[in-house]
């Protein structure tokens, strides 16, 4: 019977065990350190470097051994750490509404970073986590800008929502998620630019303009839908243009001195969107 020697330079692999145990000792010892400095230095926030810290750690743990067990926890408590920090740290002068608006982007940013380790580390991608990392982060933008109302809140989270859905549906070529993906872009910017800012309310108007800007979501579903699906969808067009025409004539109906601007400006979206199909169209008869 003959001994085996390990040979140094090929060490046996840690087990996952190993890494935990490991992993969990750096987090207790780096979490002591910073209390202990914290107690002596008497700052009272430098104890919340602790949460991004451990979120970190978990993160950094998880995508060396590809466990979704560490690093969604990881980064979900590194983007509230983080978060934290921004808002209950010092800051100097930042008002409290940029500091929650920090917050929450921070939070809303360890969402995506686990959508984005997904796309290298996991199969299927983790699609899910980017839904509502781009809410929580358009939930953060008004108050980055100082600017809190409903519609700005409508605008950024509506559109934030509808860029996640399409690139999903775009991307794993789900068309179920395509439709209500492109209708949000559209109605988003359609509520925000029709009601935000009014001073002279005019009801025929402002639904004029959020009808306009409904019509070109439904118009952009044709668009991702020759991409998708490699066809001509040709039944978004009849809302699509229902909605436009009526649009139009309220705009009318409400200022009968600015419609010619306006419909030459919606119309110049919709040839651009034309435009885009029909190079889309090119490229399919090229193939």
């Amino acid at each position: 019977m003959t001994s085996q020697r390990l040979d140094p330079e090929f060490p046996i692999p840690m087990k996952p065990e190993q890494h935990t145990l490991k992993t969990a000792g750096f987090v207790l010892i780096c979490a002591g350190l910073i209390f202990a400095l914290d107690q002596t230095l008497n700052t009272g926030w430098l104890t919340l470097i602790m949460f991004p810290l451990i979120g970190s750690l978990g993160f950094i743990s998880g995508v060396r051994q590809k466990r979704k067990s560490w690093m969604i926890p990881g980064a979900l408590i590194g983007g509230l750490g983080l978060g934290g920090l921004a808002l209950l740290g010092r800051m100097g002068e930042a008002i409290l509404l940029f500091r929650v608006g920090l917050f929450l982007f921070f939070f809303g940013l360890g969402w995506v970073i686990i959508f984005m380790a997904s796309i290298w580390l996991w199969r299927p991608k983790a699609w899910w986590a980017l839904i509502p990392g781009l809410i929580i982060v358009g939930a953060g933008i008004p108050f980055l800008l100082n600017q809190v109302n409903v519609f700005e809140f409508t605008f950024t989270i509506l559109t934030g929502l509808g860029i996640g859905l399409l690139a999903w549906g775009y991307f794993e070529r789900l068309f179920g998620l395509v439709i209500p993906g492109c209708l949000l872009i559209g109605i988003g910017p359609g509520i925000y630019y029709a009601w935000a800012g009014v001073t002279t309310p005019n009801g025929l108007t402002e639904t004029g303009i959020m009808l306009v800007w409904f019509a070109l979501g439904w118009g952009l579903i044709t668009i991702v839908a020759k991409i998708v699906l490699e066809k001509f969808i040709w039944w978004p067009i009849i809302p699509g243009g229902l909605l436009a025409v009526v649009g139009w004539g309220l705009y009318i109906g409400g200022s009968p001195d600015n419609a010619l601007a306006f419909i030459g400006n919606t119309g110049t979206i919709g040839l651009i969107i034309f435009g885009l199909y029909l190079l889309l169209l090119k490229r399919s008869f090229k193939g």
